[in-house]
């Protein structure tokens, strides 16, 4: 935190509704979000009291609320730091969600109600004027709700748990993907994709889609975050009928 001193003046408060505590929280998010507090930073409560001009109950409430977001952790011994992935752990977070978000959109093709179907529905069209507001984290907000309604459609509530936690490890790279324009769009119209497969009862279509999006969504992450990686092997990769591109040894996330 020692260089950031010049970040007081848009991190500092005004005092007035909402309430401390919720502009304190979105200063520091949309801070962490925009890289103006890059990825490995530590996060001195001391500091962070000055710079957002509120008492340390509130840095620590915020602090605690960023980090069940996923915008923070907590390493022992080292205090509250912004979160940063190694390139290995991102990419086992990608495999799992194309295993899991895969098939939890075949159950949702196939257990859904009409009303959950309609929420998707909703809920893509609310992330079509998130994108086209080039607003990152409304964008990112909606994302969690699609998924949030595309397991409750699965039917499967551990399955909503477990990857619920492993998206959030990866919230800063998402909103690195979202701030450009171009895959924003992409984005949405992968999911409209999705939920018409869902609407349609195509379960093999529905799972063929999701997995395809977070391949395509793993890719633009890696393609801001490291230099020539490929996070995940397609099916035709795997089956050996297209080598993946191999990673430079020792590539380090760029800052």
């Amino acid at each position: 935190m020692e260089n950031f001193e010049s970040l007081g003046d848009s991190l500092a408060v005004v005092r007035h509704a909402p309430t401390l505590r919720i502009q304190a929280l979105e200063k520091l998010r949309r801070a962490i979000i925009e890289g103006k507090i890059p990825a490995g930073s530590r996060l001195v409560e001391r500091k962070l009291c000055d710079l957002l001009d509120v008492s340390r109950t509130v840095v620590r409430e915020i602090l605690r609320q960023l980090e069940a977001e996923g915008w923070v952790v907590n390493p022992p011994y080292k205090g509250p730091t912004v979160t940063s992935l190694s390139l290995d752990e991102a990419r086992q977070i990608y495999e799992i969600r194309i295993a899991l978000e895969g098939h939890a959109a075949k159950l949702a093709a196939m257990r859904a109600t009409e009303e959950q179907v309609q929420s998707l529905e909703r809920i893509v069209k609310a992330l079509r004027t998130a994108a086209d507001s080039g607003d990152v984290l409304n964008q990112i907000k909606t994302i969690e709700q699609f998924y949030e309604a595309l397991l409750v459609g699965a039917g499967n509530t551990m399955m909503s748990v477990y990857l619920a936690s492993q998206r959030s490890r990866l919230t800063s790279w998402r909103s690195m993907s979202l701030s450009r324009p171009e895959r924003a769009i992409v984005s949405f119209q992968e999911k409209e994709r999705l939920v018409a497969a869902i609407r349609d009862r195509d379960a093999t279509r529905a799972q063929r889609i999701a997995e395809d999006h977070i391949r395509a969504s793993a890719k633009a992450a890696f393609a801001i975050t490291f230099d020539d990686v490929t996070p995940a092997p397609t099916p035709e990769q795997k089956s050996g009928r297209s080598a993946p591109p191999t990673a430079r040894k020792g590539a380090k996330a760029k800052r």
